[in-house]
């Protein structure tokens, strides 16, 4: 009976961590050529939609909490709120720099070369190297890629969602959450097929040989420890951000107190 081959990646991963001891660093002459390579095969568009979805609420939160401050030093009144023409336009106008500067950092993975480099570099020999890249060559391989972006797309949602840093049905992130949602519906499908077929011996023997196990151990805990990190750094600077931008939201309170007579 075909079974979904995630599932048993998945215990594959999880009896390697109990029974082998972690990933340490090692002295390794791997070039940027071939990590970048490596980098290059793997595509985490899962990963960046939850960063985006996330971001975008935690921007959302800082702009709305400045308007909410200003209301109350000006004396704006219980109509200054969310739904308000006013409050929605200068909202709009605040949280846009913050979204761009996502945009520019996090959404374009420009950061990440680095310390993908930096993790290749310290955890695979050159020879390691060579036949990560000769098995994601193949269509097999690709698959198990694919699979390996599914996991630490689940470990890197699992930090905000478990944690209740994500809040589900947050107002302005509608968009965000629907593109989540198609993502990883269309991620997830492409991650099934099943261990019984007879080509996917060697995507077998992959996932259960040392070398398999190490890389899966790797680029599920460390990639994940990265990714959350850099989200977490933004999402600190939001509030500062916000509070820098907020002088752009004087000309709508100029238009609230006109429509209000205060």
């Amino acid at each position: 009976m075909p079974h979904v081959f995630r599932r048993f990646l998945s215990c594959v991963i999880l009896a390697c961590a109990v029974l082998s001891p972690p990933v340490t660093a090692q002295s390794s002459d791997v070039s940027g050529e071939k990590a970048e390579e490596l980098l290059a095969i793997h595509d985490w568009v899962t990963s960046v939609a939850l960063g985006n979805r996330y971001l975008k609420q935690q921007s959302l939160a800082a702009v709305r909490a400045e308007l909410a401050r200003l209301g109350r030093s000006r004396v704006l009144g219980p109509d200054w709120k969310r739904g308000n023409p006013q409050w929605d336009a200068a909202e709009a106008a605040l949280v846009a720099p913050l979204l761009q500067g996502v945009q520019q950092d996090f959404s374009s993975l420009s950061w990440l070369p680095e310390q993908w480099d930096n993790m290749i570099r310290t955890s695979f020999t050159e020879a390691e190297l060579d036949s990560l890249i000769r098995h994601f060559r193949t269509d097999i391989g690709q698959k198990q890629a694919k699979i390996i972006e599914h996991s630490v797309q689940f470990h890197v949602a699992a930090a905000y969602t478990m944690s209740g840093k994500l809040i589900q049905d947050f107002p302005g992130t509608e968009g965000e959450q629907r593109r989540l949602t198609v993502v990883y519906a269309e991620e997830e499908d492409a991650t099934r097929f099943s261990i019984a077929a007879s080509e996917n011996v060697e995507g077998q023997r992959f996932a259960l040989s040392e070398l398999g196990a190490k890389y899966q151990k790797t680029i599920i805990i460390k990639l994940t420890g990265i990714i959350n990190a850099r989200i977490d750094q933004l999402a600190l600077a939001l509030p500062l951000q916000a509070g820098a931008v907020v002088a752009e939201a004087e000309p709508f309170i100029e238009e609230f107190r006109i429509a209000h007579r205060r």
